[in-house]
């Protein structure tokens, strides 16, 4: 007999503590419709200091690179890692610790003129060109709102986005402009990698009907909206560890996805369905029932580990074939038993895990 959907919404919506919980803050991202700051896509022959404005002027436009930083948007942010962006955004801002507070403050036209002479004559000449205004350039001309985000940029965070579903993607370095979306800041930043993986399970499909009160004018990744998110941790640290250490591994794999210009390869797609299925898994076991097959689980405490090498490293192929043993000693670990969460759950929530699918 199957469980109600509306059952499973009303017990997620009395878990007592949310997303707004754990976080030092939650906030959106910057408004970047000023028309003197746009987005900028790297030129073809990828020059270091050559940009071309994304809203398709031919000629190229010289800036400096230390002021230009990485461009997310719905279209380049996904599961656990971000798409490739052809797309950086001038931010003409810098960081200061007045007084012990990290602030990020909007650099005057002098010295913007001293320090980033290419930048200054770039935007003093869209003022002129497209505003038709000869008046001498201001700091008010070139500013932004989002004035949160600025406060936590270069900080790490999870930024979510809305695709066919909420996705989130953990920015390590925190120095990724956003604009639609929300950045999140934990107060323990070792949960990181776990709340990632719950934002992209099951739990997430879920959650627009458990605030739908709240949803009337405003998407789900509003901050005041994605706040209420219902956050339930293992009760035991294994679970938590297999789930950060898959974290990992679907970063890299979400990576290697994005960097291949000539189609994904089956065995690829497949290897990033397996871990993102065993990730959300874990997560709904967590959720619901902590009863997890001790088979399953023998087998994933016995294979999954944190990779010995750099996750980073050049070296993708090593790491790939690394990731696509620890798959098939999973499966065989497991036998040929088929495991899933036979609850009745809707289809929405309902997992299996069979060699016959992999």
């Amino acid at each position: 007999m199957f469980v109600k959907r509306n059952k499973i919404v009303e017990q997620i919506s009395e878990i007592p503590i949310t997303l707004g919980d754990i976080s030092e803050n939650i906030f959106g991202g910057i408004i970047t419709q000023n028309g003197l700051l746009h987005r900028l896509a790297l030129p073809e022959e990828g020059g270091s200091d050559s940009y071309y404005l994304c809203e398709g002027l031919c000629r190229p436009v010289f800036i400096e690179p230390e002021i230009v930083y990485p461009y997310v948007s719905g279209a380049f942010s996904e599961k656990f890692a971000f798409r490739p962006s052809p797309y950086c955004f001038m931010l003409p801002y810098e960081l200061s610790a007045a007084e012990g507070k990290k602030e990020y403050n909007v650099i005057p036209p002098e010295e913007l003129k001293t320090r980033f002479p290419m930048a200054y004559g770039r935007i003093l000449e869209f003022k002129r060109k497209f505003r038709h205004d000869t008046s001498p350039l201001k700091s008010a001309d070139y500013s932004i709102k989002g004035g949160k985000f600025l406060e936590y940029f270069n900080t790490p965070k999870i930024i979510a986005t809305e695709g066919y579903h909420l996705q989130a993607a953990y920015d390590a370095v925190g120095n990724h402009v956003f604009e639609n979306g929300c950045g999140i800041v934990l107060k323990d930043p070792g949960r990181y990698a776990y709340v990632t993986a719950v934002l992209n399970s099951s739990i997430a499909r879920l959650f627009p009907s458990v605030c739908k009160s709240k949803m009337a004018y405003s998407s789900y990744t509003a901050p005041a909206v994605i706040k209420r998110f219902p956050i339930v941790y293992p009760d035991n640290r294994l679970t938590e560890d297999l789930i950060d250490t898959i974290s990992s591994y679907l970063a890299f794999l979400n990576k290697e996805k994005y960097a291949r210009d000539y189609g994904v390869p089956d065995w690829l797609r497949e290897l990033t369905v397996f871990y993102e299925q065993i990730s959300n898994l874990l997560v709904l076991d967590t959720y619901f029932i902590n009863d997890l097959d001790p088979g399953l689980l023998n087998a994933l405490e016995e294979n999954i580990h944190p990779y010995a090498g750099d996750m980073n490293s050049e070296d993708s192929g090593s790491i790939l074939s690394a990731l696509y043993y620890i798959k098939h000693q999973i499966l065989e670990s497991s036998s040929s038993k088929k495991y899933k969460l036979n609850l009745g759950f809707p289809e929405i929530l309902n997992f299996s895990l069979s060699n016959e699918k992999f």
